[in-house]
């Protein structure tokens, strides 16, 4: 039962701190596109839009993974 609460108490936690990275990430990519010298443009673009939804839906988790993604094949850092 102990482990369930800390489990528990983790993700309650780290949520918020997930999501806070989403849009950071957002901007970073949509401001090298911006610039024009991002390769696979198209591709990062797809994966950014997508990122996007995931957030918005709720799916943080999955938006830092498919954001992060995007920002590796731009050349980014994350």
């Amino acid at each position: 039962m102990e482990k369930i609460i800390i489990a528990a108490a983790f993700v309650v936690l780290t949520t918020p701190a997930i999501a806070g990275s989403c849009p950071g990430k957002i901007i970073m990519i949509d401001k090298a596109l911006v610039q024009g010298n991002v390769p696979n443009a198209e591709q990062v673009k797809k994966l950014r839009d997508q990122g996007e939804k995931l957030h918005k839906e709720g799916g943080h988790g999955a938006s830092v993974t498919v954001l992060s993604s995007a920002m590796k094949l731009a050349g980014l850092d994350n």
